[in-house]
């Protein structure tokens, strides 16, 4: 592997406008890298063969390949990163615009302060390259990863601080995976929560990949869950009744309270694809006293609150609005914040919402047993409390999440759920640490990522990559051509990751 100097690390720092210099992080010498052939590495070798190129068809983001590097930029932060293979040659970084980042891939150890980024990087298998995690982490794998000393993120407050940050885990991570944008030099942003559509969210899992050379792992498992999908959203439409679904909450924060109904955009695709309908918005929101959310517009979120401008006069005149929007549903999902979500039933329910046994007998939906809560599959930790899997693993698996929406909807079509259970005869799932399949998570050492090819001598094309089957890196002859060997190594790493992404769909 060539190794990168200081001197480099500090131009590509500079790079990244004022940003703070990123502490240097020293990569071991690994399968990950490009082994130099018989000459050397030419700065022109063609280092990612179509086969292994990522066709995406994402909005949020997009992907360039050049020789020996690849450009990625997330439209939806405007975030510029050039990746290029460990092992190369460095690009030139002057001839990208200021404020682009700079990894050496693949990354070889990652920060994952922030829970749903770090859903797709457990996703795709990479456990193994997590340094740290956050402490309200859900997945049973990170949950074990905070029983190893030192490996708990920093918090909230030191993301934004480039300085802190950098003392905090510069030395340990070439990557800090995040939800929004921040000036570290190493940070790296899914925007997956920001995403409208409930599969395009799914399709930032082929961003995380490009961080790690797992563009056809990715676009696999993307597949079959986009599959499985559209074959719930065909099967739900054939239902006999269309539904319609509230998806609701009393929100109590401090001095601030209200009741709201949200019309998300991917709650709302989600509902229309289980074969049930939203609430009329259009209709409700022209009930003098409904207004919209003033700290997020773009969410759709109906308002019932009271004593402030253009608002209801007092609580219980926004109560009865409110329930009789909810009398138009035949199902609610409630999405209220609960302390305790494993004893949150239908009594919880009428002490949340304040109702009465007479005004509860007035909504269909609670009457009929018909409200569902998010809180299907928990975690749990003395440090962080109750934590949900519905804001980590839910947003990287829309089809297990439809198959919910679909059974809350249509019970005629039910099967056993993972976030979206019935308040009055199902109870949340607590998964800890030992539900991890991985032994030893502390000393865990990162699996090989084979490179796309192996550099052969002067004159040759590279040989490229045909299986990686236990790390054990495979690569056609020195000499074949692209054309020769491009058919053999796809079908062989299909099959491969086919079975892979079976497994991962069946355990996750």
């Amino acid at each position: 592997m060539r190794p990168v100097s200081a001197a480099v690390l500090c131009a590509v720092a500079l790079l990244c406008s004022s940003r703070v210099a990123a502490v240097e992080y020293a990569r071991p010498t690994n399968g990950d890298c490009l082994q130099p052939g018989g000459a050397g590495t030419p700065a022109d070798a063609q280092l990612y063969p179509e086969q292994y190129m990522l066709i995406e068809s994402a909005r949020g983001f997009s992907v360039q390949y050049f020789s020996t590097y690849k450009v990625v930029e997330n439209h939806k932060v405007n975030e510029t990163y050039v990746l290029f293979q460990c092992g190369a040659p460095t690009p030139d970084f002057t001839a990208f615009p200021e404020g682009a980042k700079f990894f050496q891939v693949p990354l070889l150890s990652i920060s994952a302060p922030e829970t749903v980024p770090y859903a797709f990087v457990d996703f795709l298998g990479l456990g193994d390259r997590v340094h740290d995690v956050s402490p309200y982490v859900t997945s049973p794998c990170g949950q074990a990863l905070l029983a190893c000393p030192g490996r708990t993120s920093p918090d909230f407050s030191t993301l934004s601080n480039a300085t802190l940050l950098d003392a905090a885990v510069g030395g340990t991570v070439d990557g800090v995976v995040v939800s929004e944008e921040y000036p570290y030099a190493k940070a790296f942003t899914v925007s997956a929560a920001e995403d409208p559509g409930a599969l395009n969210r799914a399709e930032w899992i082929k961003f995380v990949a490009l961080f790690f050379n797992l563009e056809k792992n990715a676009s696999d498992i993307y597949d079959a869950i986009q599959a499985r999908y559209e074959a719930t959203k065909a099967a739900a439409a054939g239902a006999s009744t269309k539904p319609v679904v509230a998806w609701a909450q009393h929100f109590k924060y401090d001095k601030d309270e209200n009741y709201q109904l949200s019309f998300a955009p991917y709650k709302a695709e989600l509902t229309e694809d289980a074969g049930a309908a939203m609430l009329d918005r259009d209709a409700l929101k022209a009930v003098t006293g409904v207004q919209g959310d003033p700290f997020d517009p773009a969410s759709l979120t109906l308002v019932y609150s009271w004593g402030t401008k253009g608002a209801f006069a007092t609580q219980e005149e926004a109560k009865t609005a409110f329930l009789d929007a909810l009398k138009q549903a035949d199902v609610i999902i409630d999405e209220t914040y609960s302390l305790d979500p494993v004893n949150y039933d239908g009594a919880a329910l009428l002490k949340e919402y304040g109702l009465t046994a007479q005004e509860a007998a007035s909504v269909p939906a609670i009457a009929g047993q018909k409200v569902f809560r998010e809180d299907g599959l928990l975690s749990y930790s003395d440090a962080a409390g109750y934590g949900l899997d519905w804001f980590e693993g839910a947003i990287a698996r829309p089809d297990a999440v439809l198959t919910d929406v679909v059974r809350a909807a249509n019970p005629s079509l039910a099967q056993a759920f993972t976030w979206i259970r019935n308040i009055y005869t199902e109870k949340p799932v607590v998964k800890g640490a030992d539900a991890c399949p991985v032994n030893k998570p502390c000393t865990a050492e990162p699996a090989t990522i084979c490179p796309f090819v192996q550099l052969c001598t002067d004159g040759q094309a590279p040989a490229i990559l045909e299986s990686s089957a236990n790390g054990q890196c495979q690569y056609a002859p020195c000499g074949a051509t692209n054309a020769a060997t491009a058919a053999a190594p796809a079908l062989l790493l299909t099959v491969l990751v086919v079975a892979m992404v079976e497994l991962l769909l069946n355990i996750c």
